[in-house]
């Protein structure tokens, strides 16, 4: 359990490092890290790598849906900057190696699993996008009858 909240609390810092990479500006460092640090803690409780995506993607797509609302600003100010310790940079670096050592079959071994990983991300974001669009489009328009 300290191990996850230590990995947790790195992602945290590195949400808000990214932040300030991003030109984010007071307030939203602090969420962004929060974001980041709750979607590694989720994360910390699955086994599989896939599962595991797929329940950060869609933690710090809703917290960054919910963040943005509530600061008035687009989710973009965000999700870039909490996205990017969640991508599969360890992966990456280990298919690289493969590439240079000549072991083309096991580095795009290592290719397909990034991909996974990158679409689990990605179905999860967008999952959540689609999710809030409807439910929004749902609350601002009154109940009508389409036949009328």
């Amino acid at each position: 359990m300290i191990m996850i909240l230590i990995k947790a609390l790195g992602a945290g810092i590195v949400g808000m490092m990214c932040s300030i990479r991003f030109n984010g500006r007071g307030k939203d460092i602090t969420i962004a890290g929060f974001i980041g640090f709750m979607a590694a803690l989720g994360m910390g409780f699955f086994e599989g790598m896939y599962v595991r995506a797929f329940v950060s993607g869609l933690i710090y797509s809703i917290l960054s849906e919910i963040f943005a609302r509530i600061e008035q600003k687009p989710v973009a100010v965000y999700l870039p900057a909490v996205l990017v310790p969640f991508v599969p940079g360890k992966l990456t670096f280990y298919m690289m190696g493969e590439f240079v050592h000549g072991d083309r079959v096991a580095a795009m071994d290592r290719l397909s699993e990034i991909m996974c990983v990158c679409g689990m991300i990605a179905l999860a974001i967008l999952l959540t996008q689609t999710a809030i669009h409807f439910f929004s489009e749902k609350i601002h328009q009154p109940d009508e009858d389409p036949f009328l």
